[in-house]
């Protein structure tokens, strides 16, 4: 993860703490979107990916049944809590487009490119 973040840090200009909550971010929301075996290569190169996305909050049963809204609002959403940090939308974008292009260069092209085409909207991202 320090790699990640490092590369973060340069390529989008925050600092530590806030490129570690990015990639928190980054890995929750891939986690509840994406399918448990889309998740599970990405675990395995990463066992650090999975302990975020355990550490993530659980969503009540509301707000699993106002999910209508699509990808698109879920992305939005994680979109928010990285401005939230102080980060501009440019910045959020390639954050975002760091993370997955990190994980394609550490994972495998085709694992995460099945992982990206299974999250709604994300193509579209990255």
């Amino acid at each position: 993860m320090d790699e990640l973040i490092a590369r973060l840090t340069e390529r989008v200009e925050v600092n530590g703490p806030t490129a570690e909550a990015l990639v928190a971010i980054v890995i929750q929301f891939l986690a509840r979107e994406a399918p448990a075996i889309a998740m599970a290569p990405l675990y395995e190169t990463h066992p650090w990916a999975k302990v975020l996305a355990d550490a993530a909050p659980r969503e009540d049963a509301t707000a699993q049944s106002e999910r209508h809204f699509g990808g698109m609002a879920r992305l939005m959403q994680v979109a928010d809590r990285m401005m939230a940090h102080g980060l501009t939308m440019p910045q959020v974008q390639l954050a975002v487009r760091e993370t997955v292009a990190y994980a394609r260069e550490t994972v495998g092209a085709e694992p995460v490119n099945l992982l990206v085409r299974s999250v709604p909207g994300l193509t579209h991202v990255v």
